[in-house]
């Protein structure tokens, strides 16, 4: 006997809604949605890559799996699942705020990796990678956070992280 996907939106039949409803459609017509979750989900789907938005339409909304999305994009298999993990990544990243003040959830250190994440002046040094510009190179940034800061980054690629991943 196959194995069968539970489709993660069983609870929300049980709410009585119908995950062939678009949400926004559903929302729409005065359905029990909450519409600031609704427009900040939209608003982060709308920031992803229109692979990327489509996918998790496809997956968390329509409740398809790998191989029939795979059949409908003509995707191979191994490239949705990555694509998954971008998708969802970027949107935790750009939720992640709207979530803290929506449910009260603060935490102080948000990456215990990160050392720009869990240095005093975070702040500052989030500041001070916002103001590099694309024709620049990492070389004066790093220098300022190994003066200023006392950080001893060498590489590009963790700032190039940090700015993609955990600053919003």
């Amino acid at each position: 006997m196959g194995k069968e996907r539970i489709i993660y939106q069983e609870w929300i039949v049980a709410l009585g809604r119908d995950p062939s409803v678009p949400w926004q459609e559903a929302a729409s017509s005065g359905g029990s949605y909450d519409t600031a979750i609704i427009t900040a989900v939209g608003k982060a789907l709308s920031s992803l890559s229109e692979e990327e938005a489509a996918f998790i339409r496809l997956f968390y909304f329509q409740g398809l799996g790998y191989r029939e999305i795979s059949e409908k994009t003509n995707r191979e298999i191994y490239r949705l699942e990555a694509l998954h993990e971008s998708a969802v990544r970027k949107l935790k990243t750009r939720l992640r705020r709207f979530l803290e003040n929506r449910f009260d959830i603060s935490s102080p250190v948000k990456y215990p990796d990160c050392p720009l994440c869990n240095h005093p002046e975070r702040e500052e040094i989030d500041r001070l990678i916002r103001t590099k510009t694309a024709a620049e190179t990492w070389k004066r940034i790093i220098k300022t956070l190994r003066d200023k800061y006392g950080l001893s980054i060498v590489m590009p690629q963790r700032l190039i992280g940090h700015r993609k991943y955990h600053m919003i």
